[in-house]
């Protein structure tokens, strides 16, 4: 099973998280993820870096650990063209090291920059355009697409991988669980063991098997936040910063991080540790490796708000025999 880490742009400044990719891969991590964010989910003390140039440097600062986005959403922002282009580009740099993770967005990464916020059918039919022209243009065709939102015009990538890098798509429901059986090569989700077997496991299959696709050869991967420290009220003291995201769901048209904070302080600290794994014991991190595994996740990768990240990376690989 594979072990990732989380880069969080929100959080840290993009020269901090070249530090903890390079002390993830010195750890033995398998990959590092990063998010692709316009705003962040907080306000006070946040970041918000651009995880595209940021992937070059991090690639280059390392040299076996996998990366790429979770998530890259094409709803306004990103032509998918630009994308499949940015990440053929990354994977013909990197060879085998890079990965892209499409998803249906927030507001955040839309309305700041003027573009719409359309309901979720609309964002899940333009992942699917993104998702049929990247594959066609990395499978080095010349893309002509008259899509629902997106298309190309004798599109043609002149720079590609000698192998296309594996294409994700984020699911925490059924439907877009459905487009990852139909397109991708893997499922990101951020739902729990029970919700992935009873929800979305059957709807990658009947997508898998829509298209014609082996269900098994499409990668289960979990992401699960974790606040670790000796202390266990430092440990939920690190899940402060990310209570906007449990005060804002994923489709609301919440776009300012001040409205985004607001919401996360009404939530009270007896609440934080519904956030994620709250623990100053990294065997708890541990057990959460294996129940994932037991369920049939092929990686589980954290995002660690953890007071120290160093730390961090090193009790956990110790732990897990990195």
């Amino acid at each position: 099973m594979d072990i990732g880490v989380f880069a969080a742009h929100e959080q840290y400044s993009p020269t901090t998280l070249l530090d903890h990719a390079e002390q993830a891969e010195a750890a033995g991590f398998d990959s590092v993820w990063t998010s692709d964010h316009f705003h962040p989910w907080w306000h006070t003390d946040a970041h918000c870096g651009a995880a595209w140039p940021w992937l070059g440097a991090a690639l280059e600062r390392t040299d076996e650990v996998r990366m790429g986005t979770g998530v890259t959403p094409a709803i306004g922002r990103y032509h998918p063209g630009l994308i499949a282009q940015t990440f053929a580009t990354l994977a013909s740099m990197a060879p085998g090291r890079v990965h892209l993770t499409l998803a249906t967005g927030e507001a955040m990464n839309e309305r700041p920059l003027g573009y719409d916020w359309p309901d979720y059918p609309e964002r899940n039919r333009r992942m699917r355009d993104a998702c049929e022209i990247i594959s066609r243009l990395w499978d080095g065709e010349r893309v002509s697409y008259d899509g629902h939102y997106w298309s190309t015009d004798d599109a043609k990538l002149y720079t590609l991988p000698d192998e296309r890098p594996p294409l994700f798509v984020a699911a925490n429901g059924p439907k877009s669980a459905r487009v990852a059986g139909e397109y991708a090569d893997g499922l990101l989700t951020l739902v729990d063991p029970e919700t992935y077997r009873e929800e979305l496991a059957p709807a990658i299959e009947a997508g898998a098997e829509e298209a014609g696709r082996d269900p098994s050869d499409i990668k289960r991967i979990r992401q699960m936040g974790v606040a670790y420290a000796d202390d266990p009220e430092a440990a939920v003291d690190g899940v402060e910063f990310w209570t906007g995201s449990m005060a804002v769901d994923f489709s609301e048209d919440v776009y300012d991080p001040r409205e985004v904070e607001r919401r996360g302080r009404k939530i009270p600290r007896e609440d934080w540790a519904d956030w994620g794994l709250v623990t100053d014991d990294p065997t708890d991190v541990r057990e959460a490796v294996e129940r994932h595994r037991g369920a049939g996740f092929d990686e589980i990768e954290f995002l660690s708000t953890s007071p120290d990240q160093a730390q961090f990376i090193e009790d956990v690989s110790d732990e897990l025999g990195l």
